[in-house]
């Protein structure tokens, strides 16, 4: 999904036949190409993220990499990274935004699925009242402190800095006052609560309770993210320009080399 591959057959590229000493420096001429379009390329995908997603991560917009050609490998690649420090890989999560279709479950979710707070094949989206970052998403640490007072993680090998004392403590203090910062599962439509993840805020005079993640039994999304389509717009405006200009400037560095 993630992986572009540029490889040119110099004949069609420019439709006609090369000189000897053209022929000469194909191969240099192609790998240069290659590699200044496929920079071009990542550069557009780029763009392409800040466009399409709304307030897309550092890693989302930097997710596109490259490896040049060589002459031994004369070919360019143009990828979405495949690994992350922490949580998904950027070619993991953007896979439903290029593709269309269900994206996969996200860590948390598999964490809530294992324990057994949320049915197998849904997905938790951003409630109503979720607190969302600068990104537009709930924050990791806000994920972390819900996992660890439900207790999801510790079922699915979660470790949590609390204590279990601790965690006592702040369970006794929350319920003396009413409840207030305590997240809770609802599994089955409850009033009007419907199947998610809600936090138990206390007030003075009573307590609220507000929408963090709700259920849902799909996260389907449309193609947005077209990168493959913005390859081809590039390599057919880029190409022809970089590999003429490269074999030029090679055949005229053959000439002086030869004069010399």
């Amino acid at each position: 999904m993630s992986l572009l591959q540029i490889e040119v057959d110099a004949d069609d590229l420019l439709g006609r036949h090369f000189s000897a000493l053209e022929k000469q420096n194909l191969d240099f001429a192609i790998v240069q190409a290659s590699n200044k379009t496929a920079f071009e390329v990542r550069e557009a995908w780029k763009r392409a993220a800040i466009r399409t997603f709304d307030r897309p991560t550092p890693l989302t917009v930097n997710a596109v990499l490259y490896r040049k050609a060589t002459r031994q490998k004369p070919y360019a690649e143009i990828y979405l990274r495949d690994e992350a420090s922490k949580g998904t890989p950027p070619a993991q999560y953007l896979r439903a935004q290029v593709e269309g279709g269900e994206r996969r479950p996200k860590g948390m979710e598999r964490l809530l699925m294992s324990a057994g707070l949320m049915p197998q094949g849904m997905f938790a989206v951003p409630g109503a009242d979720a607190p969302l970052n600068q990104y537009g998403n709930v924050g990791s640490g806000q994920v972390r402190k819900i996992l660890s007072q439900l207790r999801a993680g510790l079922e699915a090998g979660y470790t949590s800095n609390e204590s279990d004392a601790g965690r006592d403590r702040r369970l006794k203090r929350q319920r003396t006052r009413g409840g207030g910062g305590s997240y809770f599962v609802v599994r089955q439509q409850r009033g009007r609560l419907r199947p998610g993840i809600y936090e138990r805020i206390a007030f003075a005079q009573g307590s609220a309770v507000r929408s963090v993640f709700v259920f849902a039994k799909s996260a389907v999304y449309d193609r947005r993210y077209d990168i493959f389509g913005i390859a081809e717009k590039e390599w057919n405006r880029l190409m022809p320009f970089y590999f003429e200009r490269e074999l030029a400037n090679a055949v005229q560095e053959s000439i002086l080399r030869g004069r010399a």
